[in-house]
């Protein structure tokens, strides 16, 4: 699971624009919010009962709107009444190669969610793969970057998950450790934004996992807090194009655009109260 070449140790390119061309999304999957709510806590960001369930849909509504203005293909899986954090579908598992690596959810209230999205993926001729069900998993602690899956582990996800992921999907896999339960998941501290660039929030990750970050990213640029806790590195980039919240710091959008990147704002408030953001409500399948 190490990088198999040590990279430039530079802490932050000062070049302008993007290292490499970045990759082209052709087509992602979200769920429709017909049911959701927090009735539950099992993270710090939920806000139990909080949820205005017709401005979530306007939110989702206008995500999708964006989605399909870049030229996406936007499949939608309906959501279940039981399971109020299936909106989140980065969560769901990693799709490769028309395989779907199916997640193992550490919280019991999130188990039943798999049932639904293993329907939907058979039904639209994925290839189904599940690990083996004794250590948690989710796909929003997985990130490519380049060829290597980067994988968040310490809250959702634990390292002996990366020693399955790696043979599963015969890939290279880095496990980076997380110590900030306010960022549960690895899309929530790290952005990739092509094979070179990323953005990241150093005191999330252990001294060790910093350090591999800096080695395997030529070109890395630091989140401030405030930027971090406005759900930055919760943004969702494909080729030039990048949708940020709303609220996210004006430093953050410069620094978007100087890199050559054409950004778009969608208002996700009511999602952040589950405590997920964009990157979170879609799972890219090609």
């Amino acid at each position: 699971m190490a990088v198999s070449k040590t990279r430039t140790t530079d802490r932050q390119s000062q070049s302008d624009g993007l290292g490499t061309a970045p990759r082209i999304v052709k087509r992602v999957l979200v769920c429709r919010p017909s049911h959701f709510t927090v009735d539950y806590v099992i993270n710090p960001h939920m806000q139990p009962y909080a949820v205005n369930a017709s401005k979530a849909k306007r939110e989702w509504d206008q995500l999708i709107k964006t989605l399909s203005s870049l030229d996406l293909k936007v499949d939608v899986i309906e959501q279940e009444p039981d399971v109020p954090d299936m909106v989140f579908a980065a969560d769901q598992g990693i799709v490769h190669n028309g395989a779907v690596l199916l997640a193992n959810f550490r919280y019991s209230e999130r188990q039943k969610e798999r049932v639904y999205y293993r329907k939907w993926f058979r039904e639209h001729g994925f290839r189904l793969r599940s690990l083996s069900n004794i250590f948690p998993f989710e796909g929003a602690d997985s990130l490519f970057f380049g060829d290597t899956l980067l994988v968040g582990i310490g809250f959702r996800a634990s390292v002996s998950s990366c020693e399955e992921l790696a043979k599963k999907l015969a890939l290279e896999v880095m496990p980076l450790r997380l110590l900030d339960p306010y960022f549960y998941e690895l899309d929530m501290a790290f952005l990739p934004i092509d094979g070179r660039t990323a953005f990241y929030y150093p005191p999330v990750f252990s001294p060790h996992s910093q350090n591999l970050i800096k080695r395997l990213v030529p070109n890395l640029y630091t989140l401030s807090e405030e930027e971090a806790k406005a759900y930055a590195a919760n943004s969702f980039v494909t080729g030039h194009d990048i949708i940020i919240a709303t609220g996210t710091p004006d430093r953050f959008r410069m620094r978007l655009k100087k890199l050559g990147l054409r950004v778009h704002e969608v208002d996700v408030s009511e999602f952040k109260k589950a405590g997920g953001g964009i990157r979170c409500l879609i799972n890219v399948i090609e």
